[in-house]
């Protein structure tokens, strides 16, 4: 590890050390003698040492210990972030090391390791591992979940949980099978380890937790921010795959004992304050019983129209088109791209004593109070088509359709909304153009979407730079040519154009979170008329990019310049091959 300037004598841990820390902190003030006097009585009866039970009893935070610490033995307190792990370095400390010991591997140059600790190590503990790593040793302090975290990384998620149960009664030779997951000896790891997984899903902000097992491994992937990441196991799981299926299902109150057919199920878990419902699905495949977890936050809430990163332009056209007394407003998508969101985010603000909403969904994924929800039941003829038949009966203002999937719901929004209703739904369609197609399509005639469309909103969904590891990064010159030719003037002054390095926080991604790009086309009169003469959705989409209309890429391109998000992300979502002109 290189430094700058004299080298700083290392020193490690030694009670002596350890009352330099706790003078030092109570200097601060963030403890006090009598706190300090209490816990040396613990010490002694436990064995723990005093800068473990400052942060266990959360006296100080493990950052301002570790800052101390640091001060006072020139070992350098960092964020794993600020280090790009190489497999090289992975390699040289062996799963058993790393688990044992509590110690990542940061870097590796010159025959010199650096290894990553939550606590100044002492000098036996230095020796040893430059015994077992034959190397020598470059300590750096960084926080016990940051090491946690990089230790799940690299060496797998329930590394411990795992090689415990290797080490019950169980010989590495037997293979688990279902009936032993109700065995003491192996029920309780089990479920530890299903905990786990299920636990650093919730942490992860994961939206699914699929578990499959193969011939040779099984597989553990979460879908994070809209995507499937593939979490690393250790080896040892492999012998307990069906093991952990029958967990799954013991947990959903599922029959272990039936495997050749699929499972549905739920399993409510807490954590923190918040508690969250798990839909277990279960299927039956080659190698086994493969598992999906659908994460449902109880308290999940819709957020405000104010917070979804609409732009100076984009947030007053939307308000002005939900404050029209009628009318369709349609938000399109793919799946997953955050219409629902959007959609409430929108009711939220009509949502008044004065104004009665109802919605008819499949299914009703937010509850919000005031508003009349109706949940789709296709098995009793409860369909959209019919459950808006009977709404306009029932005096609403504004209706929102779920989804529109045939011509008879979309007739009848058309219809519901010249009869002065406010009527909100949602398409699958690649832009917002497109839209006036789809409906077309569907059998409505272009006079009636003429005369009741007032407006289209398309979205997606990009993932959001990780704010622990953002860094600046370069971005090639077409792209750049890309934006001083398609965006307003002056949208490059002060660009900051970055990226996520990969960190402990986002799983080494470089993404935390995500954000949504819009595209928002209001109807005029230009527009209405060539509806009415039935022109193809490019035609429509030329008029409006030259009125001004900014596209998905134009808008993502936008978040680019603001350093939220990359250029990557963008082109995955809004490809190459619109029309753009500048706005």
């Amino acid at each position: 590890m290189s430094t700058d300037g004299p080298i700083l004598e290392k020193r490690l841990y030694s009670d002596q050390l350890t009352m330099e820390l706790v003078q030092a902190l109570i200097e601060r003030g963030l403890v006090t003698r009598e706190q300090i006097e209490e816990l040396k009585v613990r010490s002694a009866l436990t064995g723990d040492r005093l800068d473990v039970l400052l942060v266990r009893e959360h006296l100080v935070g493990e950052p301002e210990v570790l800052a101390a610490m640091s001060a006072l033995t020139n070992i350098p307190f960092k964020a794993v972030g600020d280090f790009r792990i190489t497999p090289e370095a992975v390699t040289k400390v062996p799963a058993k090391v790393a688990l044992t010991y509590r110690v990542i591997p940061l870097d590796l140059h010159g025959g010199m390791l650096v290894l990553g600790t939550s606590q100044v190590p002492s000098l036996m503990l230095a020796d040893n591992l430059r015994m077992l790593l034959n190397a020598a040793i470059e300590w750096v302090l960084c926080t016990e979940p940051e090491v946690t975290h990089t230790i799940q990384h690299f060496y797998g998620l329930g590394a411990e949980t795992v090689a415990s149960i290797s080490e019950q009664s169980i010989s590495e030779e037997t293979e688990i099978q279902e009936s032993n997951v109700g065995e003491e000896s192996a029920d309780a790891g089990m479920i530890r380890f299903v905990n786990q997984v299920i636990a650093e899903a919730i942490r992860r902000d994961a939206t699914d937790i699929h578990i499959e097992p193969f011939e040779t491994h099984l597989r553990l992937r979460y879908r994070i921010d809209g995507l499937m990441q593939e979490i690393p196991l250790p080896k040892a799981i492999q012998k307990y795959r069906k093991a952990v299926a029958s967990c799954v299902k013991i947990m959903a109150e599922l029959d272990i004992a039936e495997r050749r057919k699929p499972h549905d199920g739920r399993i409510k878990v807490r954590s923190g304050s918040e508690e969250f419902d798990l839909r277990v699905s279960i299927l039956p495949t080659r190698y086994g019983e493969t598992v999906n977890m659908r994460i449902l936050n109880r308290k999940a809430m819709f957020i405000d129209l104010h917070h979804l990163g609409l732009s100076d332009r984009q947030l007053p056209a939307i308000e002005a088109l939900s404050a029209l007394p009628h009318g369709v407003i349609l938000i399109t998508g793919p799946t997953g791209s955050g219409k629902t969101t959007t959609l409430y985010a929108t009711l939220s603000r009509l949502n008044t004593p004065d104004v009665k909403i109802i919605t008819v969904e499949d299914p009703i994924e937010y509850q919000m109070e005031g508003i009349n929800q109706i949940q789709i039941h296709s098995k009793i003829n409860l369909t959209f088509a019919s459950a808006l038949r009977s709404i306009l009966r029932h005096d609403p203002d504004i209706i929102l359709i779920g989804e529109i999937r045939d011509s008879e719901t979309a007739d009848i929004a058309v219809r519901a909304s010249l009869t002065g209703h406010l009527v909100f739904s949602t398409l699958h369609t690649n832009d917002a153009p497109s839209a006036v197609t789809r409906l077309s399509d569907m059998g409505v005639e272009p006079y009636l979407i003429s005369s009741s469309l007032e407006g289209v909103i398309a979205q997606r969904l990009v993932r959001r730079i990780c704010a622990g590891c953002k860094e600046p990064f370069p971005i090639n010159d077409a792209i750049i040519e890309e934006i001083r030719t398609t965006m307003p003037a002056g949208a490059m002054d002060g660009a900051t154009y970055s990226h996520g390095r990969g960190c402990p926080e986002c799983g080494f991604t470089g993404y935390r979170g995500r954000l949504a790009i819009f595209e928002i086309m209001v109807l005029d009169e230009n527009l209405r008329a060539m509806i009415v003469k039935q022109r193809p959705s490019n035609e429509l989409r030329h008029y409006v990019v030259s009125t001004g209309f900014a596209t998905l890429r134009q808008d993502g391109l936008r978040r680019v310049i603001e350093g939220q998000t990359t250029v990557e992300e963008v082109l995955r979502v809004a490809r190459k091959g619109e029309p753009v002109a500048p706005v």
